[in-house]
């Protein structure tokens, strides 16, 4: 198990790189499919695709239509992607920075704590006289790096 302070290092430095990635996030909602895309800016017809990935059109015109549907294989892009002379770039792009989906968690994990714990308080006839704005972020923090932030 990582120490908190290494798992914290892990975060900056795989964050930092992905960061770089977010600008190619909005070009993945391109065109209709990649294949069709490529190829058609290539002049390249159908059938000559199809020879060259040694398929029968058919089966192209087939993973052209997974493609577009979202349930293609990785191995079946690069393959074709090969054919047309281009790399394959398969990515995780996260919505935002790392930390914020990590402290996103851990704030709230630490809320579904605070209102159970407030529930048991009122059970018991006992008040909570802190300030939870402030006591909420301070849990929070100290959740962040907690090897159970991900469990359900």
């Amino acid at each position: 198990m990582k120490t908190p302070q290494e798992q914290k290092l892990i975060t900056k430095q795989v964050s930092r790189k992905l960061e770089d990635l977010r600008p190619l996030s909005k070009l993945s909602r391109g065109p209709t499919t990649w294949i069709d895309y490529v190829r058609k800016g290539l002049g390249m017809s159908l059938s000559q695709l199809a020879k060259r990935v040694g398929v029968a059109q058919s089966s192209l015109s087939s993973s052209i239509k997974l493609e577009q549907e979202g349930r293609i294989t990785v191995h079946k892009l690069r393959e074709i992607a090969d054919a047309m002379e281009c790399d394959l770039v398969y990515s995780f792009v996260p919505r935002k920075k790392l930390e914020d989906i990590i402290m996103d968690q851990a704030t709230k994990k630490t809320l579904a704590l605070m209102k159970e714990t407030e529930l048991h308080m009122e059970l018991e006839d006992q008040k909570v006289t802190v300030d939870k704005s402030e006591r909420l972020k301070e849990l929070s923090e100290e959740r962040i790096y907690s090897k159970y932030l991900w469990d359900k």
